[in-house]
C-alpha cells in the first residue's frame, strides 16, 4: 500500500514539475519579442568608429537601440537598452559602421521589427582578445596605456563583456546576426580564420542559437585603390567565406578612408554600414535584399577617390630614426596609432628631406600622415 502510494506521489510531482516547465516556457516566449532582432558586433577600432560625429548621424528611430556595454559619462549604464545615438560601443568612439548598419535595416524590414545592437570593440587588438581560452594571459601582459584604459572599461575581458550583455539582451529579443570588423592587425593568415570561426562557435554554444540562422558578417579594411594601409589583410578577410558555412564578407567598396588611410571617413562608415545591411539581407530574406538595394542605388552619390601627386620614401635606420623623402615640401606629419588617436604631431617650414626620431614615439604600430599644401600620403611603422 505504501509502495503505491509514493508511485502516485511521484507521478503527481512529475506532472506538477512537467507543467511548471511548460508554464515557464510560455513566460519565457512571451518575455522575447520576436520581433526585436539582435545582433551582435565586435572588433577593433574601426568597429567601434573612428569619424566625427555630424548633426545628421543624431537623428536616430526609437525603434533603433543599443545595450550599453560599458558605463559611461554620456548616462549609458551597463546592461540597459538605450537609443542608438552614436557612439554606440563606448562614449568615447566614434560614428562607426554599425550606426548606419540598424537604420539601413529599419527602411526595409516591417515597422513592428526592432534592432538592437549589442557592440563591444577595442582598438588596435589581436583576435585573440576575444578568445576566452586566450586572452587572460595576453591581456595580462598588455602594456599600452591607451589600450588598457578601454580593456579596463569593459572588465579587461571583452569576450566576456560581450556575451554577458548578449544574455541580457536576448531576453527581451532573438539574435539574427553577427558583426565583425577586425583584421588591420592580424589578418594575414588562415590561423585568423580558425580564430573567428571558434569565437563564433564559443558565441553559439553559450547563446544556444541557431548558426543556420545566424549569419556572420565579416567586413573588409579600407581597400588598396584609396590607399588603405592595411588591405593586404583584404585577400584573408575575403577567403573567410570560402572556408566556412553561413559566412559572408562585407565590401568596403566606396567605402572612402580618413586622412590616416587605415580608418574610414564619417561618409564611408555610413556606406561601409549600408554594405553591411545589405549583404545580411542578401543571406537570409532575397526580398527585402532587393528592395533594399532599389533604394540604396537611388541615395548612392558618385564617390570620388581623393588622389594626391604627394608621394614620400621613408627608410628606417636600426630601428631609432626615419629618414624621409617627398616631392612636394612637407609641412606636417601626423603620428597616429592603431587605435585611431594622434601621438604627435611635427611642423616643418616646407621641408623635402628630413629624419624623424622614433626614440620617442610609442612602441607599437603607427601610421605617419605626411601633408605638403597640396595632398597627403601615408607610411606605416612598427616599432
Amino acid at each position: 500500500m505504501q509502495l503505491k502510494c509514493n508511485n502516485a506521489l511521484i507521478k503527481k510531482m512529475k506532472r506538477t514539475i512537467i507543467a511548471l516547465a511548460m508554464m515557464m516556457g510560455t513566460v519565457m516566449t512571451q518575455a522575447q519579442d520576436q520581433n526585436f532582432w539582435i545582433f551582435l558586433c565586435f572588433g577593433q577600432s574601426n568597429m567601434a568608429g573612428q569619424a566625427p560625429i555630424e548633426q545628421q548621424d543624431s537623428l536616430v528611430s526609437d525603434r533603433y537601440l543599443s545595450m550599453a556595454t560599458t558605463n559611461g559619462g554620456d548616462g549609458r549604464v551597463l546592461g540597459t537598452w538605450r537609443k542608438a545615438i552614436p557612439p554606440l560601443c563606448r562614449h568615447d568612439a566614434h560614428l562607426g559602421p554599425v550606426d548606419y548598419f540598424g537604420r539601413t535595416l529599419l527602411d526595409v524590414v516591417p515597422k513592428d521589427v526592432r534592432i538592437g545592437i549589442v557592440s563591444v570593440a577595442v582598438e588596435g587588438c589581436p583576435i585573440t582578445f576575444f578568445d576566452k581560452d586566450k586572452n587572460a594571459a595576453l591581456i595580462a601582459k598588455e602594456e599600452r596605456d591607451w589600450m588598457n584604459g578601454i580593456l579596463n572599461q569593459y572588465g579587461r575581458d571583452p569576450y566576456k563583456r560581450l556575451l554577458d550583455m548578449a544574455k541580457l539582451a536576448v531576453k527581451d529579443g532573438v539574435v539574427k546576426g553577427i558583426l565583425l570588423h577586425q583584421g588591420e592587425t592580424d589578418a594575414y593568415n588562415e590561423q585568423w580564420h580558425k580564430e573567428v570561426r571558434k569565437i563564433y562557435r564559443d558565441l553559439q554554444m553559450e547563446l544556444k542559437f541557431d548558426s543556420a540562422a545566424v549569419p556572420l558578417l565579416v567586413g573588409e579594411v579600407v581597400r588598396k585603390e584609396y590607399g588603405g594601409i592595411c588591405a593586404h589583410a583584404n585577400p584573408t578577410i575575403n577567403d573567410i567565406a570560402n572556408h566556412y558555412p553561413n559566412t559572408y564578407v562585407v565590401s568596403s567598396e566606396g567605402c572612402l578612408p580618413s586622412s590616416d588611410n587605415l580608418h574610414f571617413s564619417s561618409e564611408g562608415y555610413r556606406q561601409l554600414g549600408r554594405h553591411y545591411a545589405l549583404k545580411y539581407l542578401e543571406a537570409t530574406n532575397p526580398g527585402l535584399a532587393a528592395a533594399c538595394k532599389q533604394q540604396l542605388d537611388k541615395q548612392q552619390s558618385h564617390v570620388q577617390q581623393v588622389t594626391s601627386a604627394l608621394t614620400v620614401e621613408t627608410k628606417v635606420k636600426e630601428g631609432k630614426t626615419m629618414s624621409v623623402s617627398a616631392s612636394e615640401p612637407i609641412v606636417q606629419v601626423e603620428v597616429v596609432s592603431f587605435s585611431g588617436k594622434t601621438v604627435k604631431t611635427y611642423h616643418f617650414g616646407g621641408l623635402q628631406k628630413f629624419d624623424i626620431n622614433l626614440q620617442e614615439l610609442p612602441r607599437e604600430k603607427l601610421v605617419l600622415v605626411f601633408r605638403s599644401k597640396t595632398g597627403r600620403a601615408t607610411a606605416n611603422v612598427e616599432l
